[in-house]
Formats: structure tokens, sequence, C-alpha cells
């Protein structure tokens, strides 16, 4: 065992806990599609802000823990280094102010006027988008990691991660997506 072996068991930690709190996060957003009370919708709201408290750690670690990975073995002027170092960034920055500003945004809504029917406000399109982007930046990066292609296919990797991500939210976010009846509150 060496410190390269160590630095990889915690940047694979990070990931995993990364994408664990995605799937919580993406489980408490669909139950806020599907409430049916403001008070509902909180609950799960609630869920997805303590939920998103994982991830400044998770990204401070996989810096930190691929920083040592680059410094043993690789060099810092790699395509895919610098790929990971923008995916780092694009994540920190498109969950904090976007999905998790538009989410608290939300829920302050909700906790003020609960009357107003839940649907005008759970659909944000660019909520949706942005918090469905940051899992495909995610997966960009993690093929740029393991196929350690040049600067286009890393790129390539991050946006077109991105790209699909943000695509995928549009049919979720609609009236009778198919996985409403299994997420649904009853």
């Amino acid at each position: 065992m060496n410190g390269y072996d160590i630095a990889l068991f915690f940047h694979l930690l990070a990931l995993f806990a990364a994408f664990a709190a995605t799937a919580l996060l993406g489980l408490a957003m669909r139950r806020v599609l599907t409430a049916r009370t403001a008070g509902d919708a909180l609950h799960w709201l609630a869920l997805a802000k303590r939920t998103g408290r994982v991830f400044p750690l998770a990204l401070l670690t996989l810096v930190a823990s691929g920083a040592a990975m680059v410094s043993e073995r690789w060099s810092w002027s790699t395509s895919w280094v610098d790929a990971g170092l923008a995916g780092v960034v694009f994540l920190a920055l498109v969950g904090d102010q976007v999905a998790g500003r538009r989410a608290a945004a939300l829920a302050h809504a909700l906790a003020a006027d609960p009357a107003v029917p839940l649907p005008d406000r759970v659909r944000d399109p660019l909520w949706w988008a942005a918090s469905n982007a940051n899992p495909g930046v995610a997966l960009g990066v993690v093929f740029a990691m393991v196929t350690k292609p040049a600067a286009a296919g890393a790129a390539a990797a991050l946006i077109v991660g991105g790209l699909l991500g943000a695509l995928a939210a549009v049919p979720l976010r609609r009236a009778g997506m198919p996985t409403a009846s299994l997420l649904s509150n009853d």
C-alpha cells in the first residue's frame, strides 16, 4: 500500500458519497413533483437541503485526493486533469448557485404561500436542468478520468454529459411522468 492507493481510496469514497447524495436528491425532487400539498413538498425540499451538504465535502475530498494522485503519477498539464478540475468548478457553481438557490427559493415561496398550486412552482425548468446537468457532468468527468482523452475528448465528455443530463430533466418534470406512480405520496 502506498500514498497513491490511499488517495485513490478516498477519491472513490468521495465519488460514491456524491453519487449516493445525487440519488437522494433525485428522489426528493421527484417527490416534490408529486407532492399534493406544500407541506409534503417542504418535507422533501428539507431532505434535499440536508443531502446537499454532502457535495462540498465530497468535492473537496475529490480535489485533495486527485491532487495527491496527480502529484505522484501524472502531470498537472494533462487535458483530462484540467477537465476534472473544470468539472469540479462547474459542479460547485451550478449545484450551489443555481440548483441550491432555486430549491431554497421554492421552499421559501411554498412556506410563505402554501395555497398557490404546486404544479406552478415545482416544474422550474432551470432548477430541473441544473439539478440533472450536474450528475451528467460528473459522469463526464469520470469518463475523462478513466479514458484519459486529449483536450477535445475531455471537453466533449463534460459537455455531452451535462447536456444529456439537462435534457433528461425535460420528461422528468412534466406532468404524468412515468415514474410518478412509483414515487407518489400514497
